[in-house]
C-alpha cells in the first residue's frame, strides 16, 4: 500500500473495533479498483463521539463508518441527515464535504439485499427481531418496506422496544407491530428470527440472545454478527434444522453502498465476496 499526501482518509468508529473486518474489506476493494484511499478503525469510547466527529472534520477525512454503540449518539454532531437515516433514527455512514457532515444509513439495505441474494423472500413473513438499537431500527424499516406480515421486537429493556415500535408506527401506520417479552416466545412461531444485539460477538462468544429457546426446523435465523462466522446462537439454530445466515453478506452490502457515497464508484458485489474469500485463504 503506497500512502502519499494525496491519499484520502476514511475512518470507522465503534467500541470495540478490534474484531472488525471493515478495514480489511475496504482496503482490499480500494486496491482492487485502483482508488487512492485508506480505511482506518478507531476505538472510540461512548463519551468521546463529539471529539471524534470534530477530529474527522479537522483532519479532512472523506468520511467514516459508525458501528456499535455510536449509531444513534453520532446524530447530534451531524449537519444533515438523509431521509431514510432520519426515518431509521441511526447512522452508519458519514460523508464529509466542504467541512459539513452528512449522515446516511446503509445497514437495512445491505441486510435485505443479503437475504434476497439467497432467494429468501420477505413478503408475508412473521419476523422476530432481537434488539432495539441502531441496527435493529435500520433493518426494521427495510423489512416493513418489503411488506412483511408482522414485526415482533424483543429487547432486554422493554422501554427501548416500545420506543422503537412507536417510531416505526409513525412511518408505517398500517403495519402490524408488537413488543414482546420472553414468555411470549413459545407461541409466536416466527418465519424469520434476526439477532441485532452484540451478544455472541467476539470476544464474548459464549453469549446467546435466546439461551433457552427451542428453534423450529425450517425457520430462517440471521445473526448480523460476522465474527465469529457462526455464533452460538446460529450454531444452535443450525443444529435444530434452521436456515442460518451470518452477518458477512450484510457487511459487504452496506460497505459497497458506503463506498459509493464517498467515492461515486459502484462496485460489484460478487467481486467483493471473492476478495473476502481470497483474503481469508491468504
Amino acid at each position: 500500500m503506497n500512502i502519499t499526501p494525496r491519499t484520502k482518509l476514511i475512518g470507522l468508529i465503534g467500541h470495540p473495533v478490534e474484531h472488525s473486518l471493515s478495514p480489511q474489506l475496504h482496503n482490499a476493494l480500494y486496491r482492487e479498483y485502483g482508488l487512492d484511499y485508506i480505511y482506518v478503525a478507531f476505538d472510540i469510547a461512548p463519551g468521546d463521539v463529539a471529539q471524534a466527529a470534530a477530529a474527522f472534520r479537522t483532519l479532512s477525512f472523506v468520511g467514516f463508518n459508525v458501528t456499535i454503540p455510536h449509531k444513534q449518539s453520532i446524530i447530534p454532531f451531524l449537519d444533515a441527515l438523509e431521509y431514510e437515516a432520519r426515518a431509521i433514527g441511526s447512522v452508519n455512514t458519514v460523508r464529509i464535504q466542504d467541512g459539513k457532515l452528512f449522515g446516511y444509513n446503509t445497514d437495512g439495505m445491505g441486510f435485505v439485499d443479503s437475504l434476497k441474494r439467497r432467494g429468501i423472500e420477505l413478503g408475508g413473513k412473521r419476523v422476530l427481531v432481537l434488539g432495539a438499537g441502531g441496527s435493529a431500527r435500520a433493518i426494521c424499516v427495510y423489512l416493513l418496506k418489503e411488506r412483511i406480515d408482522g414485526l415482533y421486537i424483543l429487547n432486554r429493556t422493554r422501554g427501548r422496544a416500545v420506543e422503537l415500535i412507536n417510531s416505526l408506527a409513525s412511518f408505517f401506520p398500517a403495519a402490524y407491530l408488537h413488543c414482546i417479552d420472553n414468555e411470549d416466545l413459545e407461541g409466536l412461531k416466527p418465519d424469520l428470527i434476526i439477532n441485532t444485539t452484540p451478544l455472541g460477538m467476539w470476544p464474548d462468544v459464549e453469549s446467546d440472545p435466546l439461551e433457552s429457546y427451542d428453534f423450529s426446523p425450517g425457520t430462517i435465523v440471521v445473526d448480523i454478527i460476522y465474527n465469529p462466522p457462526e455464533t452460538l446462537f446460529l450454531r444452535r439454530a443450525r443444529e435444530a434444522g434452521c436456515v442460518t445466515v451470518n452477518g458477512l453478506d450484510m457487511l459487504i452490502g452496506q460497505a459497497l453502498k458506503a463506498i459509493e457515497i464517498w467515492t461515486g464508484v459502484v462496485m460489484d458485489y460478487d467481486r467483493a465476496v471473492d476478495l473476502v474469500i481470497k483474503n481469508k485463504k491468504g
